[in-house]
């Protein structure tokens, strides 16, 4: 996944060395680098994208996968949804 210009591949640590350094020079709470998945798959989540997608880009096998993992995040957003097209109809009266 992370290699050299030349498409060497990096030592196996370099990625999240450099993660750690990058978060301790803009002074950023530690989380571990495989949390960065989680993040960005609950950020797309929550602008919309479809779960099909996220799939996808995280590599899951089916989407069954991603909705098992990021239910929590998908039931949040699917009430967001609700409650925004509940306020276009109330403003339509």
């Amino acid at each position: 996944m992370f290699c050299h210009e030349d498409g060497r591949a990096f030592h196996q640590e370099r990625p999240y060395l450099w993660f750690r350094a990058f978060l301790k020079k803009n002074n950023l709470r530690y989380i571990k680098f495989h949390t960065l998945r989680h993040t960005s798959a609950t950020l797309l989540i929550n602008q919309g994208v479809h779960a099909k997608i996220i799939s996808e880009r995280l590599g899951h096998g089916n989407i069954q996968v991603t909705m098992n993992t990021y239910g929590f995040a998908l039931r949040s957003a699917d009430k967001a949804a609700a409650d925004k097209f509940e306020s276009i109809l109330s403003a339509k009266q």
